[in-house]
């Protein structure tokens, strides 16, 4: 059997990941799973641009990466590298990516909202079974949170909203003391599409939540098989913000020090996690470690549609 080696990397607005994986007939064996915290998406809405000290954060990850995946035979050009939120909104973000790809020859293509839906669906459906025929999915990442609504059987997205805050802009508001006024706006602002995704039961991917389920277990290192698959009641949510809503850096990293980077956000990830379950009348989590770095390895491509059009 040939084997068909694959390799993605996801550029978030707080971390980037890496995905190295054998797609060989139709199924995909894990090899090399890596996320870096770089915090690409600080002070964006203060700048409209990726920090200085972010970005060389973001390029040793991605070097890193790559000469990773080389050990694999995998070379730069070949692998599947995406970025977010963060990049749309940057203004410097295709400058940061032109170097990138001169000085590591890793393309990074700016994906669309929709795509990034697309590719969180695909991941998050990769080898799981559902009770419902449809599914509700929140993706909550460091600079938007993507909620979607898809049909398990036909693998169809029915609907799909992208929310303006994420984990690392929550963090930034509350330090700011500006998170009340700014939810309050993005929920009156997409307060007709929030209606559409009320109901009982949501399935959750990306670091923000994965965390708070391992912070649910009280863990100090992080478990991936124990994560995957957990349920979270309401009141499991709750009991996380009440404990810690209001918890330094310093204070996470203490007591769970897997966090390690994202003990800088997490807070205002939890923040924003409990008030989406109480505006979407949500009983249960249930908890993936897949997500687009999933999705992406698993399409094997990325398509024109895929690619964001800066306005």
């Amino acid at each position: 059997m040939i084997n068909d080696m694959r390799a993605s990397i996801d550029v978030g607005s707080n971390s980037v990941l890496l995905l190295i994986g054998d797609f060989s007939a139709g199924k995909l064996r894990e090899i090399v799973k890596r996320s870096e915290i770089t915090s690409l998406g600080r002070e964006l809405d203060k700048n409209r641009a990726f920090h200085s000290e972010s970005m060389e954060a973001t390029f040793a990850a991605i070097k890193s990466y790559a000469e990773e995946c080389a050990l694999y035979g995998i070379p730069p050009q070949k692998i599947i590298a995406t970025a977010t939120e963060a990049a749309r909104v940057a203004l410097n973000a295709s400058d940061f990516f032109r170097r990138v790809e001169a000085e590591l020859g890793v393309s990074i293509a700016i994906i669309s909202s929709e795509a990034e839906a697309y590719f969180s669906t695909k991941g998050i459906l990769f080898d799981t079974r559902f009770e419902s025929e449809v599914i509700t999915i929140m993706d909550v990442g460091g600079a938007s949170t993507e909620l979607i609504r898809v049909n398990t059987k036909s693998l169809q997205i029915l609907d799909s909203i992208s929310l303006p805050i994420g984990a690392v802009r929550s963090t930034q508001w509350l330090n700011d003391q500006l998170f009340v006024q700014n939810l309050q706006k993005v929920f009156l602002d997409f307060r007709t599409d929030l209606d559409k995704f009320q109901g009982k039961e949501l399935f959750c991917v990306a670091g923000t939540v994965t965390s708070l389920g391992n912070m649910h277990l009280l863990r100090k290192e992080f478990v991936e098989d124990d994560v995957h698959g957990l349920v979270l009641r309401g009141e499991d949510i709750d009991g996380l913000f009440k404990k810690y809503s209001e918890f330094s850096p310093e204070q996470f990293l203490d007591l769970f020090p897997f966090l390690q980077k994202r003990s800088q956000s997490i807070r205002g990830g939890l923040n924003l996690v409990y008030h989406l379950v109480h505006r979407l009348l949500v009983k249960e989590l249930t908890i993936s470690t897949y997500g687009l770095r999933f999705g992406t390895i698993l399409e094997g491509k990325l398509r024109k549609e895929f690619i964001y059009a800066k306005p």
